[in-house]
């Protein structure tokens, strides 16, 4: 069933529950306000969120300390009116009373509006809000990309990350339009952020590494059951997915740099003849995004999710004790190769560290040792000559 976004002006809306559930039925999701100031404000601010409005004809204007009357639904039309260069939503009144004799000069002045009477005519607000919608460009697109839209709710990534959404799925409908590919780039990695937060409030990401240095490198490596720091009990996201998101990272963080870091790749889409790449990394958030939506649906719960991972108690050394152990090669980049009494692997020794404390091979050393930002590697943090 397609969803709609609708919001309604009412000063009792919360008094009719057999009407939100009847909506809700038919696939309107409704967000009421009390007042037509209260209302208007949202419409201002979110107006590309909602398919339509529906107004009470009689309703507070500014606050609900005032006497409803028609002072609110004419400030709420002219304000709709207003929008229209933004964009030209469908608006319906609901009433009540309007159909009564004592307020037949009301029903003069809004002839010429479309006008619904609460209880009588619910079916038919319905069937007039869904065929409105249907003909803006924007409900279709939301009716196209249900997932990648859905997850913008509350109780998935946020309302705030609409319209991020939005501007990707513009992008690749209208792909003439692109005009500066490296700016997209940035909005790419908001979602992925915003999308390792709400996993990490569900339990799937460990607080450590969520709240930690490069979060956003650890966040990925461990969803993809890489860091060797913590035991699973499975996968915890499809591996498709997974590598989605690295690929997706690997492009954006390069990009986040003016000339590129490793890859180049902000010079690359700046001197581009075409969006391809651009375009690619879109699909690849959006199939994510799809497979978020119904992924968070089936892991809901914190408690059950915390249970497919543990942190491994490693007996091993600890990160800042003393290591004894040996320099086994220098090699002609510079790099050197620590060897630890205690078999631990392998650790890599830094050329600007080999030229500090003139280390030679077989020389005998300690080191102390720092895990990663991701959690997936161990550095060396400290060096003492043994005599």
């Amino acid at each position: 069933m397609n969803k709609y976004e609708v919001l309604w002006v009412d000063d009792n809306a919360e008094e009719q529950d057999a009407f939100l559930e009847s909506a809700y039925l038919e696939g309107i999701n409704i967000t009421f306000f009390k007042t037509s100031k209260l209302g208007m404000e949202e419409l201002s601010s979110k107006i590309e969120y909602y398919e339509a409005v529906i107004l009470d004809a009689m309703v507070y204007n500014e606050t609900e300390d005032e006497k409803a009357g028609l002072i609110g639904l004419q400030n709420s039309i002219k304000k709709i009116n207003s929008l229209a260069d933004c964009k030209k939503i469908p608006y319906f009144i609901y009433s009540g009373y309007i159909d009564k004799d004592e307020h037949s000069s009301a029903r003069e002045m809004l002839a010429d509006e479309n006008i619904f009477i609460k209880g009588k005519d619910n079916q038919a607000l319905f069937k007039a809000i869904k065929e409105a919608a249907d003909e803006q460009e924007l409900t279709q697109l939301k009716h196209k990309y249900p997932n990648p839209f859905a997850v913008c709710e509350e109780n998935y990534l946020g309302a705030k990350h609409f319209e991020r959404v939005l501007q990707l799925i513009k992008d690749i409908e209208n792909p003439e339009n692109i005009s500066n590919p490296q700016d997209g780039l940035l909005p790419i990695r908001k979602l992925l952020e915003a999308s390792f937060d709400k996993l990490n409030k569900l339990g799937l990401i460990p607080d450590e590494i969520q709240n930690g240095n490069g979060a956003i490198n650890g966040a990925s490596y461990f969803l993809a059951g890489s860091n060797d720091q913590y035991l699973y009990e499975g996968k915890l996201i499809h591996p498709v997915i997974a590598e989605s998101i690295r690929h997706l990272i690997s492009l954006t963080q390069d990009a986040s740099h003016n000339n590129g870091n490793k890859l180049g790749a902000d010079t690359y889409l700046g001197k581009a003849n075409n969006t391809f790449l651009y375009q690619s990394l879109c699909y690849s958030l959006l199939e994510v995004l799809d497979y978020l939506k119904p992924f968070i649906d089936a892991n809901s719960v914190k408690s059950i999710n915390q249970k497919k991972w543990e942190l491994v108690q490693k007996t091993t050394s600890l990160s800042g004790e003393w290591v004894s152990g040996k320099i086994t090669r220098i090699s002609s980049n510079g790099y050197g190769t620590f060897q630890p009494d205690n078999e631990d692997p392998t650790l890599a020794v830094l050329p600007n560290k080999i030229s500090e404390f003139l280390l030679k091979e077989d020389q005998k050393i300690e080191v102390t040792t720092i895990p990663s930002p991701c959690g997936t590697k161990t550095y060396i943090k400290e060096i003492k000559i043994v005599e």
